[in-house]
């Protein structure tokens, strides 16, 4: 799978944060990668949609699924930054 995640727009810059993500997001099935591919690509128009929620200071999660995304919003740069794309477990919230 190539990494598509990485868009660029009028209003925020999506970036992926590592290239652990990048690995979470190559062994998602084809289906689920379409699915979150997607949405990763729609918060640079909306970087917090509906059913956001904020987990710290700049740290938000969205729910895709029986996965999350958690990201970070840069508001000053317009930047977006995804910190993990995992399963939802009592891992998935661990160091944020």
């Amino acid at each position: 799978m190539t990494n598509t995640a990485e868009t660029k727009s009028d209003k925020y810059t999506v970036k992926i944060a590592s290239r652990r993500v990048e690995k979470e997001l190559d062994t998602l099935p084809q289906k689920e990668y379409n699915r979150i591919s997607a949405k990763i690509k729609a918060l640079s128009n909306d970087p917090r949609p509906q059913g956001v929620k904020k987990i710290g200071d700049r740290v938000h999660r969205i729910r895709i699924g029986d996965y999350r995304v958690i990201f970070s919003v840069f508001d000053k740069e317009k930047l977006i930054l995804i910190n993990k794309v995992a399963l939802r477990s009592e891992k998935t919230y661990k160091n944020f």
